[in-house]
């Protein structure tokens, strides 16, 4: 289970109950993986299984209230729910879609709002066929989007959410830090890789949740698929992205190595977008919006070496998932509040299909921001 003490949780219900009542929500059934441990605390890799679903409902005036496969019972058990409904499961006749609606009727019947996980970065983790059915069996409910209530929770991290969060961060900075010691050209992106795993779960990550890496002549053409064999050689950068976890929760920054003499022009937008991750973090303070940090990343880039980025953002959230709301780009007016953990992520494509992008995690403070990460290097670190 997760290491935090059960008033974490506790105090996480009365927010949203408090939340519920402005926006005159009854209740809010939650589905997916994440919003089901930020309420409860089950940590379980089950969810890899699709076959069952499993329910968590908070409502105004009552205790959470779980309605799960039987399977999940004892698991449930050892959480601070208390309240636990079950049912036989696989049923595909009836995946709990009978008990569910009972808990609601007993909640409460007639009129009502319901939340479920229907907006942004949200899904529901139910089949559909079952959700509409749901709806159709109670005519006299409102079904809504509790997405923006359960965001407003989420985004805000608990003093507990950041210390975990900033041991994650340090233990893979520590990794990056060495790395050039520990790698050499004529190595592959997937041996180099392993090397990075074996590193971080040395110093205590619990998983390896995510890392993608990708080499080639001066930068690299994609920063989101997995290592291939490609052995890195004389004039290669090679970026590593590393998403690993403790007790669930997110690092998500890269670094660059290059290899041997890599270009001027490569050095030159790599000291480009190191300028451009400082204004970016300079403008991450409580006040400013998502827009006005991804503007004067926007800047830098734009003054020193003019050429279209079509990644869509330069930057987002962290938490218990990779990425979260919000989102560093343009068109987010989402406004910075202290306690916000964010990925700062300047990106150029300075040649036709070669892009350098650099990443770092930091904190809002109440004046300005905290960098969690080591900070990239100026200068690109070279492996000879």
């Amino acid at each position: 289970m997760n290491s935090f003490d059960y008033n974490e949780f506790d105090n996480r219900v009365k927010k949203a109950k408090l939340l519920m009542i402005n926006n005159d929500l009854d209740i809010i059934v939650i589905t997916s993986q994440h919003n089901f441990r930020y309420f409860t605390g089950l940590d379980s890799h089950f969810w890899e299984s699709p076959t069952r679903p499993w329910f968590l409902l908070l409502s105004q005036k009552n205790p959470p209230i779980a309605v799960v496969p039987s399977i999940g019972k004892t698991s449930i058990r050892k959480t601070w729910i208390k309240n636990i409904k079950t049912w036989e499961s696989p049923n595909p006749n009836d995946e709990g879609l009978s008990l569910l609606k009972d808990t609601i009727i007993s909640i409460k019947s007639g009129k009502s709002r319901i939340g479920f996980e229907m907006g942004l970065e949200s899904h529901l983790r139910m089949p559909i066929n079952d959700f509409n059915n749901l709806k159709k069996s109670l005519p006299e409910y409102s079904f809504v989007d509790a997405s923006p209530i359960i965001w407003k929770l989420r985004m805000i991290k608990s003093n507990n959410e950041i210390s975990k969060m900033k041991e994650v961060i340090s233990l893979a900075s520590d990794v990056f830090d060495e790395l050039p010691q520990l790698i050499k050209i004529g190595q592959s992106e997937i041996e180099i890789c392993k090397i990075v795993k074996k590193r971080m779960f040395d110093l205590g990550a619990d998983h390896i949740a995510y890392m993608s890496c990708a080499s080639g002549q001066g930068g690299y053409d994609q920063i989101i698929c997995n290592p291939t064999n490609k052995k890195v050689s004389e004039g290669d950068i090679l970026v590593i992205d590393s998403g690993a976890t403790l007790d669930g929760y997110f690092c998500d920054f890269d670094r660059n190595f290059g290899f041997g003499k890599i270009s001027d022009s490569s050095n030159l937008a790599y000291e480009i977008i190191w300028e451009a991750a400082a204004e970016g973090m300079n403008k991450a303070k409580p006040g400013n919006t998502c827009a006005d940090v991804c503007n004067a990343m926007l800047k830098i880039l734009n003054k020193n070496m003019p050429k279209n980025n079509d990644i869509g953002r330069m930057g987002h959230g962290i938490g218990l998932q990779l990425t979260e709301p919000p989102s560093i780009m343009i068109k987010d007016e989402t406004i910075l509040e202290e306690n916000m953990v964010i990925a700062i992520e300047p990106c150029l494509e300075y040649a036709p299909g070669t892009m350098i992008v650099q990443e770092e995690n930091i904190l809002i403070t109440k004046n300005g921001f905290e960098r969690l990460t080591t900070r990239t290097p100026k200068k690109i670190p070279i492996i000879s």
